[in-house]
């Protein structure tokens, strides 16, 4: 997803947060009716580089996060960004450019509406977190609870005992996102984070106890009619990033 295009790309805004992400397979029907012509599914290196074989990679990734700090370009505070949110993005690619990365099709904020991609819907977001350290051992257990203005729930609750952590650092802007809305908005991200494989179905890897995930909301019915399969969770218990766009977002 690297790509040298990305250097003359313009600083946007900076954060620091930490995130949950749960990785699901979900009827790809439903979710090419979210993608723009010509843009497809497809799968993406940093699955694989977590032990995703291509044929058992996710095709829906919810993000939840929060945000510690969030700045402009300058370095001022953007307030109305929302501290807490969580947003649908898809793995997709463009046969026409080459170009991979993940399309953002919704976000629930109680920040800035629409927000940067031009999907953000209005919520109320808790995140609760707990951590118990004894002797060398350390379980956290993370929860996420989304109340939709317009109607409609999202809850995730994760158990788990903490494994191995991975540091990763990006030395240039290198994983594109763009809006499912309007395909000409793209944010590029270069991040620095601490990694945590939670649960990963296609190496067998799973250090969860308990993890419950619901959805009530209706615009997401179709993706989560029971017929959806949870086949990973990854968790960022911190991350920097930098964020670039073109000119044209200014």
């Amino acid at each position: 997803m690297a790509s040298n295009q990305y250097s003359s790309y313009s600083l946007v805004d900076s954060a620091v947060g930490n995130r949950l992400q749960l990785a699901f397979l979900v009827s790809p029907q439903r979710l090419e009716e979210r993608l723009r012509s010509p843009w497809q599914i497809a799968p993406l290196p940093i699955f694989t580089k977590v032990g995703f074989a291509e044929q058992q990679q996710p095709n829906l990734v919810l993000v939840f996060h929060h945000l510690l700090l969030d700045q402009d370009a300058q370095g001022q505070h953007l307030l109305d960004s929302g501290l807490r949110f969580v947003v649908f993005v898809i793995p997709a690619a463009n046969p026409e450019t080459g170009e991979r990365g993940m399309m953002h099709f919704r976000m629930f904020t109680g920040g800035a509406i629409p927000g940067r991609y031009r999907d953000g819907l209005p919520a109320r977001v808790r995140h609760e977190y707990q951590l118990v350290e004894e002797d060398t051992g350390v379980c956290i257990r993370e929860g996420y609870h989304v109340h939709l203005v317009a109607g409609g729930t999202i809850e995730c609750q994760v158990t788990y005992e903490r494994g191995p952590l991975l540091h990763q650092t990006a030395d240039r802007p290198n994983y594109p996102l763009w809006s499912a809305v309007d395909a000409n908005i793209v944010r590029v991200y270069q991040e620095e984070s601490v990694l945590e494989i939670l649960r990963n179905d296609a190496t067998g890897l799973n250090v969860t106890r308990d993890v419950l995930f619901r959805s009530t909301v209706p615009e997401l019915a179709d993706l989560f009619d029971g017929s959806e399969r949870l086949v990973g969770i990854l968790s960022n218990p911190y991350y920097t990033r930098k964020v670039f766009s073109p000119e044209r977002e200014e």
